[in-house]
């Protein structure tokens, strides 16, 4: 479909992926019934807000965008009106976003399977960090929160590092497109985008080395730090590889 295809499709691509990223590592981290329900809210508004946009940006897109969009909807509503069905619901949701990431990937011309891993890379990627980086926030208005869930999350970051080589290294090779360069002119650079994904992926390793070492030492505000620039580098490795692996 044309409408998904340049900027907009990319665009898309990213924001499904914080947004199901974010869910998925919610439902496997070590936070339920230890993080109090802020924490939840702010990770399901997050994922709420972000499903929704990316079905505004990608109008062919929106039919099954905008279903995942109404469950993260109601999985807000749970965690207001029943925390205890949350993780139920949340679980549910990312089923569903297993769906849509497939659906993501049959709308570009680069394979259906090997378009789901590099999406389903990119969500465990960036949802990993998004939830790091929010979680870490939040010992400042829980104070008395344990750093187990912490150390789990910035393990967590390191496994979606890897993963996002993975993504990398999967978006297709050759001369950029017409419609990836619109993007930036200098993208006209044969394998600009690849070089881009690669240097920001090795930005956040070297970063994901220093939240090891402050979570370890019991600095948790300084790894914050550390896990907010991974968010800005994270999203702009992930923009620059599905730049080259999803504009056709």
């Amino acid at each position: 479909m044309d409408e998904f295809r340049g900027p907009a499709g990319v665009l898309t691509v990213i924001l499904f992926e914080i947004a199901f990223g974010s869910l998925a590592v919610l439902v496997v981290s070590p936070v339920w019934g230890v993080v109090k329900r802020g924490y939840f809210l702010l990770v399901g508004w997050t994922a709420a807000v972000c499903a929704v946009l990316a079905a505004v940006a990608a109008p062919a897109a929106r039919p099954w965008l905008r279903a995942f969009a109404l469950l993260a909807c109601w999985l807000v509503l749970g965690l207001h009106v029943r925390p205890a069905l949350a993780r139920a619901v949340t679980a549910f949701t990312v089923i569903t976003g297993v769906g849509t990431a497939v659906a993501v990937a049959q709308e570009r011309a680069s394979g259906r399977v090997v378009g789901a891993l590099v999406v389903l890379a990119g969500a465990a990627f960036l949802g990993a960090t998004w939830n790091g980086m929010v979680l870490g926030h939040w010992y400042l208005v829980d104070r008395k929160l344990k750093v187990d869930p912490m150390r789990w999350h910035s393990w967590a970051f390191t496994a979606g590092i890897v993963l996002a080589l993975a993504s990398a290294a999967l978006a297709k090779g050759g001369d950029p497109t017409g419609s990836e360069a619109s993007l930036n002119p200098l993208l006209l650079v044969s394998d600009l985008t690849l070089y881009l994904a690669f240097g920001l992926v090795g930005v956040c390793a070297l970063l994901s080395f220093f939240v090891h070492k402050l979570v370890n030492e019991g600095s948790i505000r300084a790894a914050t730090g550390m896990l907010y620039l991974a968010v800005i580098m994270a999203m702009s490795a992930e923009f620059a590889a599905k730049a080259r692996f999803f504009t056709v």
